[in-house]
């Protein structure tokens, strides 16, 4: 299943030293490596968000231990489980199932117009035009590059492949599952941000609070 927990973590009013407890060492260690308190905050809540998704779909309420492949992709130590999960701004976001899952949000950013030759393709950049702005550009661009992004991600090589060359025009900006190549795939532009999902089969999106995760783990 998919889970959503949108905020806003540059100005999250919450304690975070509350929610230290819930996280193993490997995890506090990365948390105090960070310097700012969004930084901070995202990385608390990637594992946190996992935590709950673990609890919901199969009862596992200890404290789950990341290992990574060469890729970088992240692992569950001694658990058939495949998850994946993304943060930015103003969201973090977690997949859990069975098989493989890629799973990547982005804010809404301008950024992004300036560094579309990068990523999108000949066909992307005739069908957004050389100039185009604004935005409804800039939330195209968004679920574009989060599309880009899961697509590695469920393929374990994040955007180490021809980024430039993978075409996602046929992805509409849904709430309906589509098909992509022999994946089935998640891809919408939300009120704060885009969200892009690839998987096997279809799953449900479930939108989450941080009270409500204080409440089932708490």
């Amino acid at each position: 299943m998919i889970y959503l927990l949108s905020a806003d973590f540059k100005k999250l009013n919450e304690p975070l030293s509350d929610w230290s407890e819930f996280l193993d060492e490997d995890r506090r260690e990365k948390v105090d490596r960070y310097r700012f308190y969004k930084d901070k905050a995202l990385c608390i809540f990637a594992y946190i968000l996992l935590r709950y998704a673990l609890k919901k779909e199969y009862g596992i309420g200890e404290k789950p231990k990341l290992i990574y492949d060469k890729s970088g992709k992240p692992h569950i130590e001694g658990a058939d489980i495949c998850f994946n999960f993304s943060h930015c701004d103003n969201a973090v976001a977690c997949v859990v199932d069975q098989d493989t899952v890629g799973i990547d949000v982005q804010n809404y950013t301008e950024t992004l117009t300036q560094v579309k030759k990068q990523f999108l393709t000949e066909d992307e950049m005739k069908a957004f035009g050389e100039t185009a702005d604004g935005d409804a550009a800039i939330r195209a661009l968004a679920r574009i590059w989060t599309l880009k992004e899961a697509y590695g991600k469920y393929h374990g090589e994040g955007l180490v492949y021809d980024i430039d060359g993978k075409d996602f025009l046929s992805v509409s900006n849904s709430q309906e599952w589509q098909r992509y190549e022999d994946l089935k795939v998640y891809s919408e532009e939300t009120e704060n941000f885009a969200v892009s999902v690839f998987s096997k089969t279809e799953m449900k999106l479930y939108k989450v609070s941080i009270e409500e995760i204080w409440r089932y783990i708490g």
